[in-house]
């Protein structure tokens, strides 16, 4: 076992939890984290954190966007720039925010800066969407 922590500028959402296994959005993929893990840091991108806690069957989720993830001396400690549970899901919101997001991307030009801000918002909608449904 391990500890996981997760910050978001807004809030400790997860300290010091005993966790088994870890899975966090890393810039270029889903990456799980076991016990005795060699130390690393990783950027993570938009998407699903998953974390199971000993004893109890079930797999918590939380859509995470952007952000790091430190794995060192039995702990991962994740900073990330924005957090939701299932339960903070407002999937109409999700969906409404999805659907004027790819619209934007079809039909505005965009510069770089409001194209990379777009694609996070569709990749944060569809993640919402995701964590609800699975």
């Amino acid at each position: 076992m391990f500890k996981l922590n997760v910050l978001t500028p807004e809030r400790k959402a997860v300290f010091d939890e005993e966790i088994t296994e870890v899975t966090v959005p890393a810039y270029s993929g889903e990456m799980t984290i076991l016990p005795g893990h060699a130390s690393l840091i990783t950027t993570l991108g938009t998407g699903i954190l998953k974390y199971k806690i000993p004893g109890r069957d079930k797999v918590f989720k939380a859509v995470i966007s952007w952000g790091y993830c430190e794995v060192v001396n039995g702990s991962v400690n994740v900073l990330a720039e924005f957090m939701q549970t299932p339960e903070e899901v407002n999937v109409e919101t999700a969906k409404a925010t999805l659907h004027t997001a790819e619209n934007k991307l079809v039909t505005e030009v965009l510069t770089d800066a409001e194209y990379t801000q777009t694609v996070n918002e569709v990749d944060k909608a569809q993640a919402a969407i995701n964590v609800v449904q699975q």
